[in-house]
């Protein structure tokens, strides 16, 4: 899959825009603040109907603009798709395919397959545990685009039965009849989105291993574990998660009922996948903590790389589009080099850097130029 062309209208600092892309390497250079990163945001927003940057997408609309509009045209072995989606402060969002509107964001989303480097990519390693699960969320999303409802549907059914427990706190006998209708569905839900996630990790982790070595020339083990904090306070042990679906559920109902007292008394939901940790080790040791700043790279490099290669191996799309947002700014010498060696075949990559001379040395498809939400040769 490679991107023909891409169309912004009031979007962050792009007044209008309407650009082609050839297949291939594609060099974007711009000062910061000009606009390169906004353009790489605007391609992986229409891929997974998120930023990288931000959450939410009201920042993505000029400030002075009541609706921001986005809309590319990729193409795979002479298909041609059109994604389009208008952005509205004060109304709904309005998705289209192919020129029709469509009522559901399943429809459009993982059309346009992405993966974004970018140096907010070391907070997969080094943040919290929403980092590493807002990451599998977004990859599962893009891979199999029905997950988006159900974890919307979990998410809603999390906040409902939050909002039950809340209540009950003030109440010296509380009406708890509900609770076990919530629970069915939060059990039902959270069951399927965890299983899923395990299996993305189980693909992932083969890729990570052989990436990080090479990456980082380091002969140290790199294991990727799901772990459950389900019940879990803090200083308490996560626990591996039991891939099996029906074990899992049942596991499941049986933390939530004996955590009843205690989510009453605090006013929220202790278990379920919400409360997940991926757990990435190096070395047996926790990498979060104990890899350096090089060996961080290597592994968030590493696990971006992996995505690549599972969405090149279950899509009948193509390669995903890879977004290298100013990586090569925050790296070393030889990791520069080393990925390039990874990604340059694909079938098209968007590289970005602040000058010429922090770019990498390649036969681009196109060298364009960025300044002041205006693109050029």
């Amino acid at each position: 899959m490679w991107l023909r062309s891409l169309q912004l209208t009031g979007y962050r600092n792009y007044e209008q825009l309407s650009a082609e892309f050839p297949a291939g390497p594609v060099l974007i250079i711009g000062e910061n603040g000009e606009g390169k990163t906004n353009l790489v945001e605007a391609i992986g927003y229409l891929s997974t109907l998120e930023s990288h940057r931000v959450s939410g997408y009201q920042a993505l609309i000029q400030k002075h603009q009541v609706s921001s509009q986005l809309s590319a045209k990729v193409s795979h072995q002479g298909r041609d798709l059109m994604v389009g989606i208008e952005l509205n402060k004060d109304s709904p969002n309005r998705f289209f395919l192919n020129g029709s509107q469509r009522k559901k964001t399943s429809e459009i989303l993982g059309l346009i397959r992405t993966v974004t480097f970018a140096p907010e990519d070391l907070d997969l390693i080094r943040r919290d545990p929403s980092d590493r699960r807002a990451f599998m969320d977004s990859s599962l999303m893009q891979l199999k685009p029905r997950l988006a409802g159900v974890k919307s549907d979990y998410d809603r059914v999390l906040k409902q039965r939050n909002a039950l427990l809340k209540s009950a706190r003030s109440v010296k006998n509380p009406d708890l009849g509900t609770l076990d209708i919530w629970n069915d569905q939060l059990v039902a839900l959270g069951t399927e989105l965890t299983i899923e996630r395990l299996n993305l990790v189980a693909q992932l982790e083969p890729l990570i291993k052989d990436f990080y070595a090479k990456l980082s020339a380091s002969k140290e083990e790199v294991r990727l574990r799901l772990v459950s904090a389900v019940g879990a306070e803090e200083g308490e042990n996560f626990a591996d998660i039991e891939s099996d679906a029906k074990a899992y559920s049942n596991d499941f109902y049986q933390r939530l009922e004996t955590l009843r007292d205690r989510e009453i008394e605090r006013g929220i939901t202790l278990a379920g996948p919400h409360r997940d940790e991926l757990v990435i080790e190096k070395g047996g040791l926790l990498a979060k903590s104990h890899a350096s700043q090089g060996e961080a790279w290597s592994l968030a490099l590493g696990l971006k790389l992996a995505l690549g290669s599972v969405s090149r191996k279950n899509s009948d799309l193509g390669d995903p589009i890879l977004l290298l947002d100013d990586v090569f700014a925050v790296l070393d010498k030889g990791r520069r080099q080393r990925l390039l060696e990874f990604v340059t075949d694909y079938e098209q990559v968007f590289i970005t850097a602040a000058d010429q001379a922090m770019a990498p040395q390649l036969d681009w498809a196109a060298e364009l130029s960025v300044s002041k939400g205006v693109l050029g040769a």
